[in-house]
């Protein structure tokens, strides 16, 4: 009788476990960030971007300037306000679900690449923008 009950239950959690994962690779999560755009191009001009989210549990998970990584050791990463202010560019994400994304005036002769990544559970995202030269 109590092998019964255990293989019944054990074919019931196997059961439920396959039927829930259908369709979907393990570790892949849906989009739960749902940015508002994911590129843009900006003249050389001084120039900035608001992105909004439709949700407000995301994450700054980096920051890239032409390929280096952004010292982001002083950011509170999870707060829903916090301000990133670089000689080059500023990101502020306000009310959780807005970043304001400036870029100042590119004075070099190559292009410049910013790039923003988010995270929301096991959900990787980001924002990347080209300046012009």
């Amino acid at each position: 009788m109590k092998k019964s009950i255990f293989y019944l239950l054990l074919t019931a959690t196997l059961f439920f476990t396959i039927s829930c994962n259908k369709g979907k690779e393990i570790g892949k999560w849906d989009d739960n960030i749902k940015l508002s755009q994911k590129t843009a191009s900006f003249s050389s001009n001084s120039n900035s971007i608001t992105v909004t989210t439709e949700t407000t549990g995301w994450w700054l998970d980096g920051i890239t300037f032409n390929k280096a990584n952004v010292d982001l050791k002083s950011i509170e990463r999870t707060a829903q306000n916090f301000v990133v202010v670089q000689p080059d560019f500023k990101v502020e994400r306000k009310d959780g679900n807005k970043m304001i994304i400036t870029l100042n005036q590119n004075t070099t002769n190559a292009d410049r690449l910013l790039s923003i990544g988010l995270q929301n559970g096991d959900y990787f995202d980001g924002v990347t923008i080209t300046q012009s030269k």
